[in-house]
């Protein structure tokens, strides 16, 4: 009977264990006593990257934390010849968890990106007018353009390119007081 509770016990926890890999999408690259090399699309992100090996050191039972941010990785160097079921998954929890954290500490990627294109379009216009326009000043004339034209037949959304028109030109004025 005591054996019948233990396997069951064993395959309750190997179930969790998986779920968690399976959420993560995180994969046991390399398994020996000692160490252990884990893979996750989600460590990819170098800011993500560095927080997992500053904090992942901190977790119990690790020494060290090394890794490889291009393909993901991370390998764990423990103090224990091995772990047991719930230490292993505790593990994987807390691993789970301080991933979450770097992610909400890690600088927003898509913004950045964004901004970085914006930069771009405004370089080649600014080059292709001789300095005349810029997104800025191409995104205001549109607006305005839009607001007049379509003021006597729908007055609300006239309203909203003039307002849009309007804060992208104090945007501008702010920009150059500075």
């Amino acid at each position: 009977m005591n054996r019948l509770l233990s396997l069951a016990a064993m395959t309750m926890g190997m179930s969790q264990y998986r779920k968690i890999l399976r959420t993560q999408s995180i994969q046991v690259v390399y398994a020996n006593q000692y160490r252990l090399r884990l893979k996750s699309k989600r460590w990819q992100n170098k800011h993500v990257h560095v927080y997992m090996v500053e904090q992942g050191a901190t977790l119990p039972g690790v020494i060290k934390v090394s890794g490889s941010p291009e393909i993901g990785t991370l390998a764990f160097v423990f103090a224990h010849k091995s772990l047991t079921q719930d230490e292993f998954n505790q593990f994987l929890q807390d691993l789970v968890t301080l991933t979450d954290q770097a992610y909400v500490r890690a600088p927003v990627t898509a913004l950045n990106r964004l901004y970085d294109g914006k930069v771009k379009v405004d370089d080649i216009m600014k080059r292709a007018t001789m300095g005349l326009v810029d997104t800025d000043t191409a995104i205001f004339s549109y607006t305005l353009f839009q607001g007049i034209r379509t003021f006597s037949s729908t007055p609300q959304v006239a309203l909203g390119f003039l307002w849009w028109s309007y804060t992208i030109l104090e945007r501008a004025n702010r920009k150059r007081a500075i």
